[in-house]
C-alpha cells in the first residue's frame, strides 16, 4: 500500500507519493484549484518534506512567471 500525502498551497494541491527512481524516493503531482493536473514530477525528492518543498518552489515560480 502506498502512503500518499496531500498539502494545500496557494490554491494548489500537492500530492506526494513514494516513488523510487534513481536518487529520488518521492514523486509529486500539482493540481490547480479546479483539480486539473498542472505538473507531475517523478523525481521529486529524497524525502517527503523535500518533495513538498520542491513542489512549493515550482508553484511559486509559475505564479511569479504569470505576473
Amino acid at each position: 500500500m502506498t502512503k500518499e500525502k496531500s498539502v494545500e498551497y496557494k490554491q494548489h494541491k500537492i500530492i506526494v507519493t513514494p516513488h523510487d527512481e534513481k536518487c529520488s524516493q518521492y514523486a509529486y503531482v500539482i493540481r490547480d484549484g479546479q483539480g486539473n493536473e498542472v505538473k507531475k514530477v517523478n523525481m521529486g525528492g529524497d524525502t517527503e518534506e523535500v518533495a513538498v518543498e520542491n513542489a512549493k518552489k515550482m508553484i511559486d515560480f509559475e505564479l511569479d512567471f504569470e505576473k
